[in-house]
């Protein structure tokens, strides 16, 4: 008896996958549950876990491009059920540690190891135990992959350069590629035109504290994220031209709101979509956020929910930016970039008297396609948008 594995339909729209790398060797005994394969759709990468415990037969190689429901693989309860035995591996270099025993027993390794490994990709077969009765621990695992990465430098790199040695070579793959192609095409066949704006931030900071105590007892802490959604979205109600796309027909005005997050995975840029975030409060914004920015580091995320997005905020102020300008997330007409909020001194008038003071700043960068949406238009939009950062009691309006 045997379990199949297929290539899993993650959305709508997805129609393929590569099979990006597989974590165990055919004939390899699995644990139910345990990441056996990793796949990649033109986006983002997906982890696949082993649906029954037993012995993995891979079917499909690595680098596969395989349509929705492909069998790839299966679990065996018995070894000798198994047709297809993977190619042994080539030696590896005399210096690289030698693979530990596997075949029919398992694997001894510590948690720790196995979660090093399952997230770097390591393959724990190839990795010699140092703990006791030859364990596998997590300085095993860290070792190997130091190793491998100066023995992939060495083999990669046979290049020469005047004046210079090459530290490391990193292989333009899977997300790291996707997202080269497509910030290479975003510049060049949109008209890209950026617009900044410093906004004063205090009531937004305030805002943020006073829905913090509120919501304390659900526990959910609210991010400046989910606040700028909120406002974004509400804004967009009476902008539709940033809330569109151009396509061959013309310019397509899109009745959903639906806005996307950026964030950073280890290997890239992602962007999660909150769909209709218009007509959501600002606690399921941010709960919405919390669970597609857990799936994404888990490498859970769908197709559907990275798809879909009418306008993007990419927010770096955590990470001590003022300003920047951002690339437009195609097909979308706009993208907001979101600064840092620092405290400065301003001058504060209050009639016909100024006097100096010290209020929360924050710059914004809106990126938009000049095609479709001219310098006024955009300017309204930031405009708007700052007028709800400076007085959030306006969302209640």
């Amino acid at each position: 008896m045997k379990v199949e594995i297929a290539i899993p339909k993650l959305g709508m729209t997805m129609k393929e996958a590569k099979i990006a790398r597989w974590t165990k060797k055919s004939g390899d005994w699995v644990e139910k549950g345990e990441v056996i394969l990793v796949i990649e759709t033109e986006k983002i990468s997906y982890e696949i876990e082993a649906p029954s415990e037993g012995y993995l037969e891979i079917i499909e190689a690595e680098g596969s491009v395989l349509p929705v429901g492909a069998i790839v693989g299966a679990i065996h309860k018995e070894r000798t059920e198994i047709k297809r035995e993977a190619p042994p591996p080539p030696p590896p270099p005399a210096h690289v540690p030698s693979p530990a025993s596997s075949g029919e027993r398992r694997i001894k390794a510590s948690p720790l190891a196995r979660k090093i490994a399952r997230e770097k990709g390591v393959d724990l077969s190839k990795v010699t135990g140092t703990g006791p009765a030859g364990r596998i621990v997590s300085r095993d695992v860290m070792a190997f992959m130091e190793t491998k990465e100066e023995a992939l430098t060495e083999a990669r790199a046979g290049l020469t350069y005047p004046q210079r040695k090459v530290a490391k070579l990193i292989e333009l793959t899977g997300m790291r590629k996707a997202i080269a192609q497509n910030m290479h095409s975003s510049l060049m066949e949109t008209a890209q035109m950026t617009l900044t704006s410093r906004v004063d931030a205090t009531e937004l900071v305030r805002l943020r504290e006073r829905l913090n105590v509120r919501y304390q007892a659900t526990g959910v802490s609210i991010s400046y994220n989910a606040i700028l959604v909120k406002m974004v979205a509400t804004v967009l109600k009476d902008h539709p031209q940033l809330n569109a796309t151009l396509a061959d027909q013309g310019i397509i005005l899109w009745e959903d709101i639906n806005v996307g997050v950026a964030m950073e995975l280890e290997d890239g840029l992602i962007v999660p979509v909150v769909s209709n975030a218009d007509k959501m409060t600002i606690l399921e914004i941010e709960r919405a956020l919390r669970s597609l920015f857990d799936k994404a580091r888990s490498r859970r995320l769908t197709p559907d929910e990275i798809s879909g997005g009418t306008f993007t905020i990419t927010n770096l102020g955590h990470l001590g930016i003022d300003a920047f300008t951002p690339i437009l997330n195609r097909p979308e007409s706009a993208i907001l970039g979101v600064g840092r909020i620092k405290e400065e001194p301003v001058i504060l008038k209050d009639g016909g008297k100024a006097e100096l003071g010290f209020r929360q700043m924050m710059t914004l960068s809106l990126t938009v396609d000049h095609r479709i949406i001219d310098g006024a238009p955009a300017a309204r939009f930031l405009k708007g948008l700052a007028a709800l950062i400076e007085e959030p009691l306006l969302l209640l309006g």
